[in-house]
């Protein structure tokens, strides 16, 4: 028994490192590829180490391309949808969660949310061109903020709601004894208390319209109101693929979800657990 512990660890430890080499090696070379110059790419023996530090792609993705204005147009599409969605959601479990509300009436309102994420987007987007078009918001940025907003509702109601039960209603009420009114309670007491949950849902909602694509692609049509990952597509033509100004964009697309979720990684998993072991 004492000679099979050893081993036991050794193999996981040895299949831990494989699995961990095998989803950052394509991470590795496309940062790698996203540094090589246009002659290195041809070379009849492909490297894994760029010959230097070479940022021709990145300037010319940026700057050349003009892609720095898609990335704004994400950011800014990105961060207002999560807000809008993290406010409706939170407007939408508060109630189900911490007043009187029957069984039926709470599973009504997850069901409802949850049939909406079932739709799969390829489904939704000809009706939600034709409806955003009839409202003269084609092309702008007003209209993504939108559809991402119906479209990952269910997904911060679901987080909100499995933290919100979480929280006992006991301290809520221990508040409203002492004199708080409702509202002073929320603020005060259960806002503090969810900051967590709500962290945790805010990247995860953000990380969803951060890479979206098929809306924006067929509800905008020039760099207006283009986002970051339509832009990204345009870069293969029909006749060839610029695969080192590809891979700069790639990494750009995901140095700011992937920072996000490192920088807040103990918050989301805690968020993401919430409400997970038990039912109330």
């Amino acid at each position: 028994m004492q000679h099979t512990r050893p081993a036991t660890r050794i193999a996981t430890y040895s299949l831990l490192v494989g699995i961990a080499v095998l989803f950052a090696f394509p991470l590795y070379y496309l940062i790698v590829t996203s540094l090589k110059t246009k002659a290195e790419l041809f070379d009849p023996v492909p490297s894994l180490v760029p010959n230097g530090l070479n940022l021709a792609s990145y300037q010319s993705v940026l700057f050349g391309r003009g892609f720095i204005g898609l990335l704004v147009n994400s950011v800014i599409v990105g961060l207002s949808a999560t807000i809008v969605a993290i406010a409706v959601a939170f407007a939408i479990c508060y109630p189900i969660t911490r007043l009187p509300a029957s069984r039926r009436l709470r599973g009504f309102v997850l069901s409802w949310a949850l049939s909406l994420r079932f739709l799969p987007p390829i489904a939704v987007v000809i009706p939600y061109f034709t409806i955003i078009r009839t409202l003269g918001l084609y092309n702008q940025l007003p209209a993504l903020i939108l559809v991402y907003t119906i479209f990952n509702l269910p997904l911060a109601i679901w987080m909100l709601r499995g933290f919100l039960d979480e929280i006992p209603l006991e301290i809520e009420q221990a508040a409203l004894v002492d004199g708080a009114s409702r509202w002073q309670a929320f603020r005060h007491v259960l806002l503090p208390l969810s900051r967590t949950g709500i962290l945790a849902a805010v990247i995860i909602v953000f990380a969803f319209d951060w890479a979206e694509f098929l809306f924006a692609f067929i509800l905008t049509a020039t760099p207006q109101a283009q986002t970051f990952p339509v832009g990204v597509q345009g870069l293969v033509t029909q006749f060839e693929i610029i695969w080192n100004d590809m891979a700069a964009a790639g990494v750009i697309a995901i140095v700011i979800p992937l920072t996000l979720m490192l920088l807040a990684r103990k918050y989301v998993m805690t968020g993401l657990t919430f409400g997970v072991i038990r039912e109330k």
